[in-house]
């Protein structure tokens, strides 16, 4: 093997030189079979029997749905309609050299008729096998020499590599394609249909331009070193230092053990992400499915087992699509419903990092130089308002008295509020005015809610969203909507604060929840539902501790006349809620129209 150089990078744009026409190839088998030696077993195993059910006659019509709406969604196809692997012919697209390839003359082909990128990052997850594994294969050119290289081990380990191909366009296209559909079972055209079984999974990647390193979690800032003045204000300023911290979003993608070398933050593309939410909503209903057999005879006894492999395959597809870095352990399976809220928390985050992380791709591709990058930052929030409240003011009194006197015994919480913003994000009051929730009998309330600070370059810029609907509905206690809380420890709980340097961001949000709400005393994840047979548009989960009084937020501004928020001159105490598991309230939105944004709190906790 030459000896290894420095990755290189290959660049799309609309100056690179003439590709050659694409001929077409016969059909034949190749002269050569390459076997590589690969420790992981890269002979893949035979498939599991397809998880069909027994006809046991014991069960009940209840379970016999459940079991065919479970079949049904492992065979749905997760195929998206978008396909990033297409190079856009307006963009300087930076597509790099794997890391590990020592052909720094070469860069990655594509196909000057399709514009496809012959790109294919591979992973497959085996629980039972303690296999964790990723398969690289890129077709290069250089002038007319063309060649495929591929790599493979376990995950977050260097592997082995191999040169395909003789050096010419057909050679190179026949062994990439070969490859691909060797591991993954598909043909590179199909990379987007549903992966099989016992197989390899395409994981589509996004190439956005001066993206080069593969390895950063977020771009580089390097233009906040520039001579450039900040013309924002210094709380606003540390507060975009908060929220594009780099280290900060590394930490939080470790935290949830996502393997961010394999599949770094820039490079990860929505479809991908919303490939992950189908495959945990598929998984959700096999839980249920679990969750509902009764193991009475031999006929049960086979279809639970079923049931496990079906669930274990699942969770395997689920680490293929969103690779995590668990070393030589062993790949947990997914098999609870804390897990499988775990993992949607993690694509819920790795969705707004996403925003983030593009607004800052923005500004370092097409930036004015004479602009500071914090100026950048803060004008791609598109942000109407973000005024810092002065201190000793009633409005700054106010929130402050909220924050302190909503703090719930059970959290230990000690506070030290630095910053109060008050925010007003573009749109929002038209869209509520426009909305139907505008003329619902009112219930309007100034509630809290809590997010890592990482999360908040997406929920300034997009406000806060609700699941899509490829999201598992079991995980979410009261279903897909926007959570909110009147005690400020309950919001704080989300801010995960011990990762971003002991700081928390907390929102205050205006909630027209609608009177009444669909009130339990306990979760339901099909409370929406139920909430809107009544006629209903939130949920109040009700808590065993809860404000005792409640008044006019008008005396914190006069925009806020009319909604209430809680009276904390009376201390909170027990509500006498019987039957309950939630130690305090939430409300839940079911549609973002009936949230805006009023305040941003920086709390150090």
């Amino acid at each position: 093997m030459p000896p290894k150089k420095r990755a290189a990078q290959a660049v799309v744009d609309n100056e690179s030189p003439p590709q050659p026409k694409r001929r077409t190839r016969a059909k034949t088998k190749p002269a050569v079979v390459y076997v590589e030696s690969d420790d992981e077993a890269e002979q893949s195993p035979a498939p599991r029997p397809a998880a069909t059910r027994s006809s046991n006659p014991k069960k009940s019509n209840k379970q016999k749905a459940k079991d065919e709406e479970a079949e049904e969604l492992q065979l749905k196809d997760i195929n998206p309609a978008a396909d990033g692997q297409v190079a856009s012919a307006n963009k300087n697209l930076v597509i790099p050299l794997d890391d590990r390839c020592y052909m720094s003359s070469h860069r990655v082909f594509v196909d000057p008729e399709s514009s496809v990128i012959y790109d294919a990052n591979l992973n497959q997850t085996q629980s039972a096998k303690n296999a964790n594994k990723f398969y690289r294969v890129q077709l290069l050119q250089s002038k007319d020499n063309y060649r495929t290289w591929t790599r493979w081990g376990r995950v977050g380990e260097p592997g082995q590599s191999k040169l395909l191909g003789n050096g010419s366009l057909d050679s190179a296209l026949e062994e990439f394609e070969k490859k691909f559909k060797d591991k993954s079972g598909l043909k590179w055209e199909n990379r987007l249909d549903t992966p099989k079984s016992g197989k390899y999974v395409f994981l589509e990647k996004s190439y956005e331009p001066d993206d080069a390193d593969d390895g950063a979690p977020l771009a580089q800032t390097s233009r906040s070193q520039s001579p450039a003045k900040c013309t924002l204000h210094p709380a606003v300023q540390s507060l975009m230092e908060l929220i594009f911290n780099e280290e900060y979003f590394a930490a939080t993608m470790q935290s949830y053990n996502y393997d961010v070398k394999k599949l770094p933050l820039g490079k990860l593309s929505r479809t991908t992400i919303s490939r992950g939410y189908q495959a945990l909503k598929d998984l959700s209903a096999l839980l249920d499915a679990e969750d509902d057999a009764v193991a009475i005879d031999a006929a049960a006894i086979e279809a639970a087992a079923l049931e496990n492999a079906a669930i274990e395959d699942q969770s395997d597809l689920y680490y293929s699509l969103i690779p995590h870095a668990f070393g030589r352990n062993k790949p947990p399976v997914i098999r609870n419903k804390e897990m499988l809220k775990q993992e949607a928390d993690l694509l819920d985050s790795l969705s707004d990092m996403k925003e983030a992380d593009d607004l800052v791709k923005v500004e370092e591709s097409g930036g004015d130089e004479e602009i500071h990058a914090l100026d950048i930052r803060f004008n791609k929030l598109g942000l109407l308002e973000m005024t810092p409240v002065e201190p000793r003011t009633q409005e700054f009194e106010q929130i402050s008295q909220y924050l302190m006197g909503t703090c719930g015994d059970t959290h230990h919480f000690s506070y030290h509020l630095d910053d109060i913003f008050r925010i007003e994000r573009n749109g929002e009051l038209d869209r509520f005015e426009k909305s139907p929730y505008a003329g619902i009998a009112s219930d309007k309330r100034l509630l809290f809610h809590g997010s890592r600070t990482m999360n908040f370059g997406g929920i300034l810029s997009q406000g806060l969203r609700i699941a899509p609907p490829e999201a598992p509905v079991n995980g979410y206690a009261f279903g897909k909507g926007i959570y909110l809380a009147d005690m400020s420890s309950k919001s704080a709980g989300y801010c995960s604060a011990h990762s971003s340097g002991g700081y928390g961001l907390l929102l205050l949000c205006e909630a027209e929840l609608g009177n009444p709400m669909y009130t339990i005393p306990t979760g339901d994840a099909n409370a929406e539902k139920k909430a809107k047979a009544k006629g209903m548009f939130s949920t109040h989960g009700q808590g065993r501790m809860a404000p005792k009084g409640w008044k006019d937020a008008e005396c914190i501004h006069p925009s806020l006349k009319g909604v209430m928020l809680p009276d904390t001159t009376v201390a909170p105490g027990d509500t006498g809620i019987e039957g309950g598991y939630l130690q305090y309230n939430e409300y839940i939105a079911y549609s973002v129209e009936q949230v805006r944004l009023r305040y941003l709190l920086r709390v150090r906790m």
